[in-house]
């Protein structure tokens, strides 16, 4: 059950995520993916608690994530850095 209202909460959180783009800043588009990429890490911890590349790939998010707005080539270093993290996970 908690699963599944973590899974309608990330849902709800990404459409009206969507809904709100129109009216914000560009950077927000990859800040609102990459947010809502963490929270579906967190889901898939909870199935698989031990996963240490989930915990990895969840540390640099939360790390690089809030950096969007002072630092905008190491926010998408960040995004690299968690497409390229993928590979562990695969």
């Amino acid at each position: 059950m908690k699963n599944k209202e973590a899974s309608l909460e990330l849902l709800i959180y990404m459409i009206t995520s969507a809904a709100g783009l129109a009216n914000e800043p560009r950077i927000y588009g990859p800040l609102r993916l990459i947010e809502a990429s963490q929270r579906l890490c967190q889901l898939l911890l909870e199935e698989s608690p031990e996963n240490q590349d989930l915990k990895d790939l969840i540390t640099l998010i939360e790390e690089g994530k809030h950096k969007c707005t002072s630092d905008e080539p190491a926010f998408y270093q960040m995004l690299q850095d968690s497409a390229a993290k993928l590979v562990d996970l695969i």
